[in-house]
């Protein structure tokens, strides 16, 4: 297990990374997600594939306390990669306020974030987001799916996801939400390939 300290305005979050073993999480049932959602998904970014970012957003209208979650990542055919677990003190704030999001950096993170209340940076992992297909699941402290990406180039399809994969994003581009972060837990509806925008809405 490696851990990580990582210091923020909302004080210090630890971070382990672990090499997971197979999740139920492929079994539970998706469902809309009304109050943290994975937002934005960069797989790569000028600086390589550990040029990468992923994003989350509290789309609620209360503090969402991310305390003990964790994001599962995986690759097409559901080989777990990392495990990221987020521990005390991190706290979402509502929807369109200083603090609604969260971005996970790769170690080779080359771009800027607009909004830096809380970022975590992920080192010495490797390839933490699958660059060319994958997954990546968001669970509570009980274990139950708070919400999932899945990308694939088509025909392809991850094993998770929830309705039809979004489709890789171009070189330069990520995969991300609407303004208003729109939920209908169908990646290929709900994800379109966009800008990069960490920390902030395009």
């Amino acid at each position: 297990m490696i851990r990580h300290l990582v210091s923020g305005v909302l004080g210090v979050l630890a971070l382990s990374l672990v090499t997971a073993p197979p999740s139920n999480a492929r079994d539970l049932t998706p469902r809309v997600s009304t109050t943290v959602l994975i937002n934005e998904v960069s797989t790569q970014g000028t600086a390589g594939a550990l040029d990468e970012y992923l994003e989350l957003r509290n789309v609620s209208t209360i503090p969402v306390d991310l305390s003990g979650f964790r994001l599962q990542f995986y690759s097409l055919s559901c080989v777990p990669a990392e495990t990221v677990f987020l521990f005390q003190g991190l706290v979402l704030q509502p929807m369109n306020s200083v603090g609604q999001y969260l971005v996970l950096i790769g170690q080779n993170f080359s771009g800027s974030i607009q909004d830096p209340t809380n970022v975590i940076p992920v080192g010495n992992t490797g390839d933490l987001i699958p660059t060319r297909a994958g997954a990546v699941v968001l669970l509570d402290t009980t274990g139950r799916r708070v919400d999932t990406a899945g990308w694939a180039p088509p025909p392809e399809t991850p094993c998770l996801r929830e309705g039809q994969p979004a489709s890789t994003p171009p070189p330069g581009l990520s995969i991300s939400r609407n303004y208003l972060s729109w939920d209908s837990d169908n990646n290929r509806t709900d994800f379109n390939p966009t800008p990069h925008t960490p920390g902030a809405q395009w």
